[in-house]
This record gives structure tokens, C-alpha cells and sequence, in this order.
């Protein structure tokens, strides 16, 4: 009888369902309402043209204007205050100040100093905040005021001798002029390495010395920004810059593949160059970028138009896709895809083309910030293997 009982009971644990597994907490993107509303972010034109230190490279200025709250700039070791000058792309009223930074202490910042300028050599002070032990950004009224340049120091840490992760400096206000931003055309130096681009219109190619293969690019000037294409050998990606007004500095962030965190490269500091200083590189006449990426990936951002028809008498099946992630809802990014497909079909009279209005549907990746709608928003040439 105990046996009997003994394999029912067998039977019957057997038989019962596992308990479901529970599911890992899926991390959620950082809000960036706070940092898409602010003039002082890259994707809105604007540029650091000066600053005194960071740790590295990688979390230098341009990581606290980048529209991503998560990345930070941070100061060198026990090495406070620092300070950055953003020149914006145009003249601005602004009447709110931000801040992000960290919470718990340990490298949240304390006091921030605002100033600004109209012309980069007198500054009025704005205010000093004093922030909160939080991860939100935070936001402080001022009297309204016009500046074409802001500086900000961050002057010390929450916890004596602590360092210090400015994530987002914030502006809110409007442009009280046309954006003017600078051009890009001429040569540079790029943190210490050779570069040179031309534009014709919005039409933008440049090569940059990068070891023994240079680093060429393709892509457009959006009235804004730059958004460019590269590739360098077997590697290749996507870059957003930024000219100042005076056309001597240009800020760029440049992605491997994808514009994703994971997947960002370095941020480039750029120093307006004479070009006999630095020697010619012709970027021009080196490669033909859209077909070398086409035939690496298949895919070729038209971050400006004006080489399309070409691009299709090479690649005849080619499909364009348009994707759009700029406005609040699907039906809207869908909306604009179709307008931007109907343009160039009326621009360069094309037939026997097949287009896709894909709008915000099945990203690449989800674009969670200014910087990676920028960059995914636009039409794709595409060769469906």
C-alpha cells in the first residue's frame, strides 16, 4: 500500500507544471523629455568650443549636451572646478537652466555656475544651483536673458573630496535669430589627427587620418547638424557634428554600426586648421562611399539626395525606405515618411522605383534620444538580398 501511495505521488509532482520562471526586470531608457527640449543639446546645433578637463575623452563635455542621460561629463581626478563655453547655433532668449546629475552622493554634483555672453569674450554671471540628491533633471527659473554662448562650471561635489558626473547642462528659451551655424568645408584637427571635408549645398564628403586606413565619410548638412556615413575598411558607422557660428570649432560623436551606447566610439573636439598647415587630403577623389557601404551592408543613409540618381543607375532594385522618428506618434512618423517619399519621387521624377513609408515601425534600433533620431531619421537606399 505504501509503494502504491509512494508512485502516486511521483506521478503526480510529475505531472505538475512548473512554477513560471519570474521575468528579469527589463531596464527602461532614461527620460530625455528634459534634454529635448534644451538649446544647448548637439542635435539642436549647439557646440563646446572651449573647456578646461575632463577624466577622458569619453566622458568629456560634449557627453553632458549629447541628449542622453545616462552618459556624463566628469572631472579629472580630485581635480575641481571645471568649466565648458556651448556656443549656440543662434542668438537665444532663455528663461530656465538645468541640470542632471546623480543621485546618492557619491559623485552627484553640487554647485553649478551659469554664465553667458553675446559675443565669447564678456560674461554676465546667470546663477548658481545648488542641486538635489537625485537622478532627475533639474530645472531653475532666471531672469530671461540673450546669450549666443553659455559656461558652465561645476564647482564641487556633494561629498567632500568625491568626483563629480555632470550628466545634462539644460537650457530652455528661443531663438531670437536665424540659426547660423558654421561650415564645415576646409580642414581640421580632429583630437590631434588630420581631417578635411567639402560641402556642395547640403551634400558633405570628408576623410580623416585614422592610423593606417583613413576614415571617409558621405552623408548632409541639415541647416543644423552634419549627419555622415563612414567607413573605414571592414568597419563602418554613423556620425552627428556640429559647427560653431565662427566656424573654428566642430564637436562630432561617431557610432560603430549602430547609435547605441554600447556601440559609441569617441567623441571628436575639432580645431579649424589652414590646409597647408595640415596638408590637402582630397576627400573628394578618394572613395566612393555610398556604393562601398551598399556593398558591405546593403544600406546607404541619404543623408542628402543629390547623388540619388546615380546611386539607382547603379543599384536598379533598389528600394527606398523611409523612416521618421521625430514626431509623437506612429501615425505621424508614418505621415512624414510618405511626405519625404513623395518629395523625391516628384524631385528626381522616378518610376519603377518601390518606396516603403516606414516611419517609426521596426527600428534598427529603438532611438531613445535626440542624437539617434537625428541620425534614423532618414531615407535608407536598400538592396533586399
Amino acid at each position: 500500500m505504501k509503494r502504491l501511495l509512494m508512485i502516486a505521488l511521483l506521478l503526480a509532482a510529475c505531472s505538475r507544471r512548473p512554477e513560471p520562471a519570474a521575468e528579469a526586470p527589463q531596464d527602461k531608457p532614461a527620460d530625455d523629455s528634459a534634454e529635448r527640449t534644451s538649446v544647448l543639446e548637439l542635435a539642436h546645433g549647439a557646440t563646446v568650443i572651449s573647456r578646461s578637463g575632463e577624466l577622458m575623452l569619453e566622458l568629456s563635455p560634449i557627453r553632458a549636451i549629447d541628449g542622453e542621460p545616462a552618459s556624463f561629463w566628469m572631472n579629472p581626478p580630485h581635480d575641481l572646478p571645471q568649466s565648458m563655453t556651448i556656443a549656440l547655433p543662434a542668438r537665444s532668449r532663455i528663461d530656465k537652466i538645468g541640470i542632471r546629475t546623480i543621485s546618492h552622493g557619491a559623485f552627484t554634483a553640487n554647485h553649478v555656475v551659469f554664465e553667458s555672453s553675446l559675443d565669447g569674450r564678456k560674461f554676465m554671471p546667470v546663477t548658481t544651483v545648488k542641486s538635489a540628491d537625485s537622478n532627475d533633471a533639474q530645472w531653475f527659473e532666471v531672469k530671461p536673458f540673450d546669450a549666443s554662448m553659455i559656461r558652465v562650471t561645476m564647482s564641487d561635489p556633494m561629498i567632500r573630496d568625491h568626483d563629480v558626473e555632470l550628466r545634462s547642462v539644460l537650457a530652455r528659451g528661443v531663438e531670437v535669430e536665424r540659426p547660423h551655424p558654421g561650415d564645415i568645408t576646409g580642414c581640421w584637427s580632429f583630437n590631434g589627427q588630420r581631417a578635411q571635408f567639402e560641402r556642395r549645398g547640403t551634400h558633405v564628403v570628408g576623410v580623416l587620418e585614422a592610423g593606417k586606413e583613413p576614415m571617409h565619410f558621405d552623408g548632409g548638412f541639415d541647416g543644423r547638424v552634419y549627419r555622415l556615413n563612414w567607413i573605414r575598411g571592414n568597419d563602418y558607422g554613423m556620425t552627428i557634428a556640429t559647427v560653431s557660428p565662427d566656424g573654428q570649432h566642430l564637436n562630432a560623436l561617431n557610432y560603430h554600426e549602430e547609435v547605441i551606447p554600447m556601440f559609441f566610439d569617441i567623441a571628436w573636439y575639432g580645431q579649424r586648421q589652414t590646409c597647408t598647415a595640415v596638408g590637402g587630403l582630397k576627400p573628394a577623389a578618394t572613395l566612393d562611399v555610398p556604393m562601398a557601404l551598399i556593398h558591405r551592408t546593403g544600406r546607404f543613409s541619404l543623408y542628402d539626395d543629390s547623388d540619388l540618381p546615380r546611386l539607382l543607375r547603379s543599384a536598379p532594385n533598389a528600394v527606398l525606405v523611409a523612416h521618421e522618428f521625430n514626431f509623437a506618434t506612429t501615425e505621424q512618423n508614418r505621415a512624414a515618411a510618405e511626405r519625404t517619399l513623395a518629395a523625391l519621387r516628384q524631385k528626381f521624377n522616378l518610376s519603377g522605383v518601390k518606396f516603403v513609408a516606414q516611419g517609426s515601425d521596426d527600428p534598427r534600433q529603438p532611438p531613445v534620444t535626440d542624437v539617434m533620431r537625428a541620425l534614423y531619421s532618414t531615407v535608407d537606399l536598400e538592396i533586399r538580398r
